[in-house]
């Protein structure tokens, strides 16, 4: 048997080594070939996923929103130069004498910047009639302390009182808006949430007409005979009043909405406007909360409690305000 020579030795060491090396690593190279792929599949999966949501912020959205506010009871106190009456109106009285309405808020977006306009506008008109009478006995007798010798006297007045008001009240919001956190759609992903800021300016056109006539007769009769005609008088008197004004408050605000589910989304609203800027006093404000529910993926319907209030004084001894609460209904759209 020949010998091994050193070299040859060596030659067969590095040859097994080689070998075992190879032996080892093809499993690994192996399990790396079959992974590569799936990495780089979720890795452009979630390329496209990013992709995809960027292209879908930096794209044009618009929200139209359609709103009926039943109110139950509206407070309202007019000021006319220095006179000032108050009133309440049921829902009913509102629905009865409203001669046009149209109430609906319109959102653009492109990225995460917008912008906002909202028309709130009613117009009223009504007019009653009541008649009245007053009777009274020796009415001078009984303030001055005179003798009962005197004979008595009735002084009786019968009149009709008419009256017609015209209310015109129209409020425009316009604001732009920057939107924080994911797109508002009528289904997001649940946990998700949107938030808006809004910074603009509130325009309120406000008009009042009144009008009233009254017509009374008064009769004088001693000891329950009716005296001459002479002391019957007759007397008509009308009068007729007017006010009204167009202002702009700055207007701030924010919007809020929570998804609580897929179809589900509860939210809130709330702005604010005037702060004294445009008269002695001058307030405005809107607080809203309710729940949201999806129909489809463009549009959703909404159920909220909403309150309204406005307080000016613009000097001179004219002033309006007007506060309002009750029940929502939305039917907002979404276009994409």
């Amino acid at each position: 048997m020949k010998p091994l020579l050193a070299a040859e030795i060596v030659d067969a060491n590095e040859a097994q080594i080689e070998t075992d090396v190879v032996a080892n690593v093809d499993p690994e190279i192996s399990q790396t070939e079959e992974i590569a792929p799936l990495v780089l599949s979720q890795a452009s999966d979630q390329d496209t996923q990013l992709e995809q949501e960027q292209d879908e912020e930096d794209s044009w959205r618009v929200y139209l929103d359609l709103y009926s506010f039943l109110v139950p009871t509206t407070y309202s106190t007019t000021t006319i130069n220095g006179n000032t009456s108050s009133a309440e109106q049921s829902l009913s009285d509102v629905l009865s004498s409203l001669d046009g309405v149209l109430t609906f808020k319109a959102q653009v977006e492109y990225g995460r910047f917008g912008f906002m306009a909202g028309v709130n506008h009613g117009s009223q008109s009504g007019s009653g009639s009541k008649s009245f009478f007053k009777e009274t006995t020796n009415p001078l007798r009984n303030q001055l302390g005179l003798p009962s010798a005197l004979r008595q006297r009735t002084i009786r007045v019968d009149g009709d009182l008419d009256v017609d008001a015209d209310v015109n009240q129209t409020i425009v919001d316009l604001a732009f808006r920057y939107r924080a956190g994911a797109i508002q759609k009528p289904r997001m992903k649940k946990g998700s949430s949107s938030f808006l800021g809004l910074l603009g300016a509130r325009v309120i056109d406000a008009n009042l007409n009144t009008s009233w006539s009254v017509r009374n007769e008064t009769t004088v009769s001693v000891e329950g005979r009716r005296i001459s005609r002479e002391n019957t008088r007759e007397l008509e008197k009308s009068s007729s009043e007017s006010w009204g004004n167009t202002w702009v408050q700055p207007l701030i605000g924010a919007f809020g909405t929570y998804a609580i589910s897929e179809d589900w989304q509860a939210f809130a609203y709330l702005d604010a406007g005037g702060f004294g800027l445009s008269g002695e006093q001058d307030l405005s404000g809107t607080a809203q909360a309710g729940i949201a529910y999806a129909l489809g993926n463009s549009a959703q319907i909404s159920l909220s409690y909403k309150y309204f209030g406005l307080d000016y004084a613009g000097g001179g001894g004219n002033a309006y305000s007007v506060d309002q609460s009750g029940v929502n209904l939305g039917l907002r759209w979404l276009f994409d």
